[in-house]
C-alpha cells in the first residue's frame, strides 16, 4: 500500500510489538491499544511523512526517541503510557508544535529532552497531576513561551485536527 496516508487502529486488546514495517508515506497514524509491550517508538519514528500520532496504552518502562526521529512529526498524543522515564535525544522530532500528555502517571517528571524541541509551542497535560508546578523542564518551557495547558484537574476531551 504504497499511498496509504492515514491509519487509525483502536480497540486492540494487547500488541506484543509494532510490525517492522509501515507504509512510508503514512501522514497520520492512531494507535489505540489497552497494552502495547514493546516500545513503539524505534520503529514509527524512521516513518518520514508522518506529521500526527496518536498513541494509547504502552506499558513499558521506558521510551526512547533517537536524534534523527521523527524528522516531520507535528502534533503527538500520549494517552495511558506507564512509562517511567522518557528519553530523547538532541535532535529528535525537531518541528513538534502540540505535544498532549493524558494520564500517564508513571511519568513523574517531563524529559529534559522537550527543551530541545525548537517549534514546540503548545504542551497540554491532562489528568497529570504528578507533574508538579515546580518540574524544572515545564517551567523552562513556559519561560521559552511554550503555552501550557492543563494539569492535575484538567478534565477535557482533545481532538487532535492533522493539519496538511
Amino acid at each position: 500500500m504504497p499511498h496509504l496516508v492515514d491509519i487509525s487502529l483502536c480497540l486492540i486488546d494487547v500488541l506484543d510489538k509494532l510490525p517492522a514495517e509501515f507504509p512510508q508515506s503514512v501522514r497520520r497514524l492512531v494507535l489505540y491499544a489497552d497494552v502495547i509491550k514493546q516500545d513503539p517508538m524505534p520503529i514509527l519514528e524512521k516513518l518520514p511523512c508522518l506529521v500526527m500520532l496518536e498513541l494509547s496504552g504502552y506499558k513499558g518502562q521506558t521510551m526512547c526517541c533517537s536524534s534523527q526521529g521523527f524528522p516531520r512529526l507535528q502534533r503527538l498524543a500520549l494517552r495511558s503510557f506507564s512509562t517511567e522515564e522518557w528519553r530523547m535525544e538532541e535532535g529528535a522530532m525537531p518541528k513538534l508544535s502540540h505535544l498532549t500528555l493524558w494520564g500517564c502517571e508513571k511519568m513523574s517528571k517531563l524529559p529534559d529532552g522537550l527543551l530541545h524541541l525548537p517549534s514546540l509551542g503548545h504542551l497540554e497535560l491532562i489528568d497529570m497531576d504528578q507533574i508538579s508546578e515546580d518540574d524544572n523542564t515545564l517551567n523552562e518551557l513556559r519561560r521559552k513561551g511554550c503555552e501550557v495547558f492543563g494539569g492535575a484537574a484538567h478534565i477535557c476531551m482533545v481532538v487532535m485536527v492533522p493539519e496538511f
